[in-house]
């Protein structure tokens, strides 16, 4: 009999990252950056005083941003794999009956290191959640980018051109297939303009329609429901990353798509301390060369207490991006009114040229938006202001507790976008008043 899934928390859906106490904010023993930011968290709340004490001074957490394990996720399961790579079994009837399959009876693979019971159970409760007839849990949303792609093989990828830039990466340097690109925002008519040039080149079985929505970083939204109609009269798989949206805000597959992709790390963890990613497949015969896929590559050796904080974490994904969206917006209130910043990149906003389309698809947004600020500006004084920021850290990935900056490189024409340097911004757990007065001490310093 398969062991039981991870037993919940007292409170799955938390929303904040309350602990059994607030802990004092430690002075660092020299000053700089860390003492000013020691400074200014002694004048901030609770909430933003809980997520930084940790993390006063990088080098001292090595750069990682939840040292102490926030969030309260149980570290492993009661009756877990802990990470043992060897699943015994009591014949070799059995044993050999599982090697066929790839799968053991009691979950998990036959192969500790390919996948664990807690993989299994994360990858029924995202099915379920997706209404999928399956998933499988990467290491992480790259991984389980080229899981999709490496179990499909196509010979031609029709892309984005706001594509997340490691899974073009991987795309163009494994030169596996084909790429042709269409842009962030196109239209029904225009992606099957591109389909009825690829079927020229590739037969429909070794195409796939690739799709991203909101771009990375400039955050366009293509005509979704119009590519989808046009890839399945064209006969074409649909993939589709779905990390900016969580399955909260969009079921990629209740839209017609094959296989939803998400970086798991990102919101469904929502502390930084899940590296994962998973790929939720319509139908049980894609779920089927998935899961062979992961057997080939070993893609799915995933940490089990990584995939029980995930399965903990994710009940409380829809609380934390609802607290996420309303920062945000506050902050780019803030920004609205600021001479520095001529544009702010978010489609949530009513001024966005894809509001209508993120109204018809998810409804609401999450943490993330882009600021545009004035061509004018030497290029010196808007690093100034990032660097004077004491709350949002300047760091990849996005999606958890604590507020990030990151400059944004389109890889597109320079014509198509807008002047300025670019930076994204993503709005944490920390309390909104405290993350504008930071905003605010940064720009009396840079500006």
């Amino acid at each position: 009999m398969p062991p039981s899934p991870p037993v919940s928390e007292t409170s799955a859906s938390e929303t904040s990252t309350s602990e059994s106490s607030t802990p004092e904010t430690p002075l660092p023993e020299a000053g700089g950056k860390p003492g000013r930011r020691a400074g200014f968290l002694a004048g901030c709340r609770p909430a933003t005083r809980r997520i930084h004490a940790p993390i006063l001074d990088l080098a001292a957490s090595r750069g990682h941003l939840n040292p102490r394990g926030l969030g309260r996720a149980r570290a492993f399961s009661d009756l877990g794999s802990l990470g043992q790579s060897s699943v015994g079994f009591e014949t070799l009837a059995d044993y050999a009956a599982a090697d066929e399959a790839g799968r053991a009876p009691y979950g998990g693979a036959e192969y500790g290191i390919v996948q664990s019971p807690e993989a299994d159970a994360v990858g029924r409760k995202f099915a379920a959640m997706h209404g999928g007839a399956g998933a499988v849990v990467c290491a992480s949303g790259l991984a389980a980018i080229a899981t999709v792609l490496d179990a499909f093989a196509p010979k031609l990828v029709l892309i984005p051109d706001g594509i997340y830039f490691p899974a073009w990466r991987y795309m163009s340097e494994t030169g596996r297939a084909e790429l042709l690109t269409y842009p962030a925002g196109a239209s029904g008519a225009e992606v099957g303009a591109l389909i009825r040039e690829a079927g020229r080149r590739a037969a429909p079985a070794d195409t796939m329609l690739y799709l991203e929505a909101p771009g990375s970083g400039t955050f366009e939204i293509p005509d979704i429901a119009g590519i989808v109609e046009a890839a399945a009269r064209a006969g074409l798989r649909t993939v589709m990353d779905n990390t900016w949206a969580s399955h909260v805000r969009f079921r990629p597959l209740d839209h017609g798509i094959a296989i939803a992709i998400q970086a798991t790390t990102k919101h469904e963890g929502g502390y930084g301390d899940t590296p994962s990613g998973i790929a939720v497949a319509r139908h049980e015969p894609d779920l089927a060369r998935l899961r062979r896929q992961l057997r080939i590559s070993g893609h799915g050796a995933v940490s089990p207490q990584t995939c029980t904080r995930l399965f903990h974490r994710v009940d409380g994904t829809q609380a934390r991006l609802d607290r996420h969206a309303a920062s945000a917006a506050t902050l780019m209130q803030w920004f609205e009114g600021q001479a520095f910043a001529t544009d702010i990149l978010s489609p949530a906003r009513p001024a966005s040229p894809w509001h209508a389309r993120f109204t018809q698809y998810f409804g609401a947004g999450n943490g993330l938006f882009t600021v545009v600020f004035d061509e004018a500006l030497p290029a010196e004084r808007v690093h100034a202001f990032v660097d004077a920021l004491l709350l949002f850290r300047v760091a990849e990935s996005w999606g958890g507790h604590v507020s990030l900056v990151l400059p944004v490189h389109p890889r597109r024409d320079p014509a198509l976008l807008p002047k300025g340097a670019m930076f994204r911004f993503h709005a944490g757990l920390e309390e909104a008043d405290d993350l504008v007065a930071d905003l605010a001490q940064a720009a009396r310093a840079a500006f």
